[in-house]
């Protein structure tokens, strides 16, 4: 039988096409404010512009409280590095730093397409998949770490398969420094060593010179750690481990892993578009038994995580509704990864197998929440295995399936930049939130104090507001002085009402029926402390804020 090519026309090249694509999504969203972490790696960047070395050694209060920016964040600083190069060249705004993320978001789509050349015959579709997936095109619509992370982690995979198959000792090379660039640039990039450590040895079968490479990154971390504890009194990669395995939130592991399959069905939504095109109809009517059975289990359950289903006698169909069907959208993941290793056994498909499951078990786990970002690293392997599963069934040999693999890409393409727009429209509204309120405040309030974090306080710290500090002795309200205080927001506290009176209430909207980050709907795409849906279609609340003077 003829194989059908799937890829472009021969004249045009994949990779300009997938470049161009993945430009074409992102550029319309690099006006987005900054959000939730964002702020935390613009300000680390600004800061390296004086101290190129004290990376971590100013103060910040993120947390309700002032303290040593080395003790609040949990990522290390290259991003923030490559934040300043990008910062010295072309200015801070907003538009400056996201279209310097492009790069990134570009790289991690053309390294998945030839990563996926290994996995696959049809690597262009592979690198489709991943950038249409809606945790793709969020992570790249931030200036945090994570864009950057995937494209150190899929290039430095493939480029230590080339060297290891052709024992190429410049490839193997440069893919350990990417190695240790991944972990500088996130922590979970340490996962490479023992993912690609089994992979060697079973693709080997011995252990060979190759082995001296993983030193790069174990030697490059070690440094970091010292450097850290000389700096700051404390190794930060150790202190990440320890926040990450010891401070909770979202609930006990059954609701976790629960809500690991919701994120892993709602960040890639291309597994519940393309679910005809992988399954057979007696799996698909599996499916609709098992999000059946899902749906009483937690109506029974009451609460997933935080996220009250059941409240006051009424229980909230519609959030059973689309958390069940992206449950088992996340769960078809077990079965793709499980087929692929019982029906091929090579080490190919036990590196694929470790990564996704690595992955999801630090994601729901190990890590003290679940959130989009921790399902990232394991795009570009799903994307492989579900080409994988496409082709093992013979489906891309039918010129049937190349118009129905359009529509699903299509549909799961759709749904990601709704979910952008949506969480563009909640930054944008925090930062219109801080300009109106400060400029009505600066009108009757001699200095304006506020709670809560993330986009709005840079905003408002930008326009000459002052965070609150939770029990600061050193800290002195005047009388007639305001306080903002964010409803829809982290670190907030209640102020006494013994020094305090309400003085006006303000609200802006956001996205109307899509959310990424809102309790009230149980969307909490950056944390499932908000709630265990990555994004939620819900009638959304205005974000609300509450202005008091103080007496």
């Amino acid at each position: 039988m003829k194989t059908l090519n799937l890829i472009a026309p021969r004249t045009i090249s994949p990779v300009l096409i997938l470049t161009i694509f993945t430009l074409a999504c992102l550029v319309p969203f690099v006006g987005k404010p900054f959000y939730i972490d964002d702020p935390l790696f613009v300000w680390c960047a600004q800061h390296l512009q004086s101290h190129p070395i004290d990376f971590y050694g100013y103060n910040i209060n993120w947390q309700g409280r002032e303290e040593m920016m080395a003790a609040v964040t949990q990522n290390p600083p290259l991003a923030s590095y490559y934040l300043a190069l990008v910062g010295f060249l072309f200015g801070w705004s907003e538009v400056a730093l996201h279209a310097g993320f492009l790069l990134p978001a570009v790289g991690a789509v053309i390294g998945t397409y030839y990563l996926a050349r290994n996995f696959c015959s049809h690597p262009f579709w592979a690198a489709l998949v991943t950038g249409v997936s809606p945790v793709f095109l969020m992570s790249s619509t931030s200036v945090m770490c994570d864009t950057m992370m995937l494209a150190f982690w899929v290039w430095s995979v493939f480029l230590w398969m080339e060297g290891l198959k052709t024992e190429n000792a410049a490839k193997l090379f440069m893919a350990a420094l990417l190695i240790a660039a991944c972990c500088l640039t996130k922590y979970f990039g340490f996962c490479l060593v023992p993912l690609l450590l089994v992979y060697s040895l079973l693709e080997q079968r011995r252990v060979g010179w190759w082995l001296l490479y993983f030193c790069v990154p174990i030697i490059a971390l070690a440094c970091y750690q010292w450097l850290t504890w000389r700096l700051y009194g404390q190794g930060l990669l150790l202190h990440a481990v320890s926040y990450a395995t010891n401070f909770r939130v979202g609930g006990g592991l059954p609701s976790k892993i629960l809500t690991g399959f919701a994120f892993s069905g709602g960040c890639m939504i291309i597994l519940l578009a393309a679910a005809p095109l992988l399954w057979r109809k007696r799996s698909l009517a599996a499916g609709v038994s098992v999000m059946i059975l899902i749906g009483v289990l937690v109506v029974a359950m009451k609460t997933v995580g935080v996220f009250p289903v059941v409240a006051e006698g009424k229980t909230k169909w519609f959030f059973v509704a689309q958390f069940s069907l992206l449950t088992v959208a996340g769960m078809s993941l077990v079965f793709l990864v499980v087929s692929d290793w019982r029906e091929r056994r090579t080490p190919a498909s036990a590196l694929l197998f470790l990564w996704v499951a690595g992955t999801f078990i630090f994601a729901c786990a190990v890590n003290w929440t679940v959130s989009g970002r921790n399902i990232l690293p394991m795009l570009p392997a799903v994307s492989v295995l579900m080409l994988r599963q496409l082709e093992a069934r013979d489906s891309l040999h039918n010129r049937n399936y190349l118009p129905r693999l359009t529509w699903s890409l299509g549909i799961s393409l759709v749904i990601a930049l709704f979910v952008v727009w949506a969480d563009y429209r909640s930054a944008d509204a925090a930062r219109l939130a801080a300009s109106q309120i400060k400029q009505e405040l600066d009108a009757v309030s001699t200095k304006t104090w506020f709670e809560g974090h993330w986009g709005f306080q840079y905003y408002m710290e930008k326009l000459g507001g002052k965070a609150l500090a939770f029990k600061d002795p050193n800290q002195h309200l005047v009388p007639n002085e305001a306080i903002v205080v964010p409803l829809n927001n982290s670190y907030t506290f209640n102020l006494s009402p013994e020094h305090t009176e309400f003085k006006f209430k303000y609200e802006t909207e956001g996205s109307k029926w899509l959310t990424t980050m809102n309790a009230f709907s149980g969307a909490g795409y950056y944390s499932d402390g908000w709630g265990p849906l990555p994004f939620a279609f819900y009638r959304v609340p205005a974000d609300q804020y509450i202005v008091y003077r103080i007496k």
